[in-house]
């Protein structure tokens, strides 16, 4: 498609008033018409079907070289569907989702959109508590989950009002044969797990059997009013929340994202190195691209090679900043037929992390094709902002999704900053959440009445607009982690360590790490009567830490400390901790060098 095409007239952005609200100076770089006109107000499951009506027999999903059509995926959602009315699941009813991507967890979550009820997701790599808590929080009855979360779940089960749980194992979609060769696999490396021999466990595919797949159940109507879909927060912003969105959310942001020039459509192939448990996945790269008819690649793991044994498949895809790096690192190790792969793809998309203007370059440089940086959060449904694909502007994450506004606020003031001021990032759009299950109080905080009567989604992340619209982010109002993508909360670390007997204080924050570019550091202040035992409670708290965290959250860098540093403020001094932090993370990698070669 030519670039005359998608870009709209630059008329229409030359008056500058200073504040971007009102100027609206991105308009210059939507497309001109939408990658598909889609319907509003209509459910996920319309959405999908409905927009696809004339091109059901084209391919909707790949998985591990299994391909279906949407016509395929269609009588699967429908059958699904009238399995989970037959077992009493009814309207509103939660369903606790502990999956990972593969064509069962998409089934799984249209036919729960079908009938009404609502889908919650949670991070697969949760702990046994957690689960526990996220389905009694629910009021679960029903779970769909991955084979390898079967030994959490049966150490719980009994302490929530679960009945019925059903197994997906990776390998569902396959051929018998593969199937069992994956068993055999398993069997060998001791990795096989059971399902349990009691009748609240059943697997996927004799769970779907109990349907009718010429079931005329119809569809709910829509309500922009009723949850659909929740998705079990980190805890960046604090504590871990429940977000709860609506249909709305998923077809307003898909309308939105039609008018971005990115490649998408009928004909492009989409890989999804993204889980499906965040919005940025399950929305955006999974959800919106199927809405516009494009074929959707499902890795069901997320390692930092994924992109590149996928290169070949797909035409742009969807990852994270670790994804590409390990790319670049080995380009290098590419046959020539391997980087012939790279002409058929068309772009490159990134979220989750910053993507420095050097970087951005060099990244374009090797692989030839373009790479944009978006950013988002699962409380705006993913997607806020994304780079244009022909006005790509290295070191921002882009401009905001069509109809939408973003400004940089002025929170002391309760005003908008003109362009090139700092402030917090503030999002007005109709892509927000409903709200955090029965947290009223941080929903207020999240959504904010301003002057103009409208609800604003605070990001608590610091940034500035420039003059042509664009998005710099210069760091988080709240304090963030980012481990391979993956989003940390100190305060989720820090809350777990100081519940420990022994612990005074402890500030957990984020150190550079040559495998998985950041992780968690804890600064720990031990209470008088523990200091002569440090060694000991250290491992005790690793432990705590192993028991109580989820595996990503684990901190990586324990440092028991006298005193920990204030600012004049009387505040932790968070700068001056991750500055000696760094130091000291590297004098230690130093001397495992130096101990390396000395063994050799």
């Amino acid at each position: 498609m030519k670039k005359e095409n998608l870009i709209l007239d630059r008329e229409e952005s030359k008056k500058i008033t200073g504040f971007a609200s009102i100027d609206k100076p991105w308009n210059k770089f939507y497309r001109k018409e939408p990658i598909r006109n889609i319907k509003l107000n209509q459910t996920i499951y319309n959405m999908i079907f409905d927009e696809n009506k004339d091109n059901m027999n084209e391919e909707a999903l790949g998985y591990l070289g299994v391909n279906l059509t949407f016509k395929d995926l269609k009588e699967r959602v429908d059958q699904f569907a009238d399995s989970l009315i037959k077992n009493g699941v009814k309207q509103n009813d939660v369903i606790l989702m502990g999956v990972s991507n593969s064509p069962e967890a998409i089934i799984s979550l249209l036919a729960i959109n079908k009938i009404g009820a609502i889908s919650k997701w949670f991070d697969i790599r949760a702990n046994e508590n957690d689960i526990k808590e996220y389905a009694n929080s629910s009021n679960c009855k029903l779970m769909i989950t991955f084979d390898m979360l079967i030994p959490k779940i049966s150490s719980v089960i009994n302490d929530t009002n679960i009945n019925n749980v059903v197994v997906i194992t990776p390998v569902d979609s396959l051929p018998i044969v593969k199937q069992k060769i994956y068993k055999l696999k398993c069997l060998k490396e001791k990795t096989y797990i059971e399902i349990p021999k009691d009748n609240k466990f059943i697997t996927f595919n004799k769970f779907i059997k109990l349907g009718d797949k010429n079931s005329d159940i119809s569809s709910v109507e829509f309500d922009a009013t009723r949850p659909s879909i929740m998705i079990q927060s980190s805890g960046t912003t604090g504590k871990p929340k429940t977000i709860v969105h609506s249909d709305s959310s998923c077809v307003n942001c898909t309308n939105k994202m039609a008018y971005s020039d990115l490649p998408l459509g009928s004909g492009k192939k989409i890989l999804v190195a993204l889980p499906p448990w965040i919005a940025y996945g399950l929305g955006n790269a999974i959800l919106m691209p199927l809405a516009y008819g494009t074929k959707v690649e499902l890795c069901p793991n997320f390692d930092p090679d994924t992109v590149l044994k996928y290169v070949g498949k797909f035409t742009i895809s969807f990852a994270a900043p670790f994804h590409y790096r390990y790319l670049k690192e080995h380009f290098n190790e590419l046959t020539k037929e391997q980087k012939e792969n790279f002409k058929m793809i068309d772009c490159f998309v990134s979220g989750g992390d910053k993507i420095s203007v050097e970087e951005n370059a060099e990244f374009e440089k090797v692989f030839g094709t373009v790479l944009v940086n978006g950013y988002g959060n699962n409380e705006g449904w993913g997607v806020l902002t994304v780079n244009p694909t022909l006005h790509n502007k290295y070191g921002t994450v882009g401009i905001p999704k069509y109809g939408d506004l973003i400004i940089s606020y002025d929170v002391n003031n309760q005003t908008e900053n003109k362009y090139g001021e700092l402030g917090e990032i503030c999002s007005l759009t109709d892509t927000s959440l409903l709200y955090y299950q029965d947290n009223e109080e941080e929903t207020k905080k999240i959504k904010q009445i301003h002057s103009d009567g409208k609800s604003w989604i605070h990001t608590g992340d610091l940034g500035y607009i420039d003059e042509d619209g664009f998005i710099h982010l210069k760091g988080r109002a709240r304090r963030v982690i980012i481990r391979l993508g993956f989003k940390i909360s100190a305060y989720t670390i820090e809350d777990k360590i100081s519940q420990h007997p022994a612990v005074k204080e402890c500030v957990a924050i984020s150190v550079k790490d040559e495998q998985e570019e950041h992780v968690p550091m804890v600064y720990i202040k031990l209470k008088d009567e523990y200091k002569n035992i440090s060694g000991s409670i250290e491992n005790d708290i690793y432990e705590k830490c192993k028991k109580e965290l989820k595996e990503y959250e684990i901190p990586k860098h324990f440092k028991i400390v006298d005193e920990l540093p204030y600012t004049q403020n009387g505040k932790y001094d968070f700068v001056l901790l991750e500055k000696q932090g760094n130091e000291y993370v590297e004098n230690l990698s130093k001397e495992n060098k130096v101990l390396k070669k000395e063994i050799k």
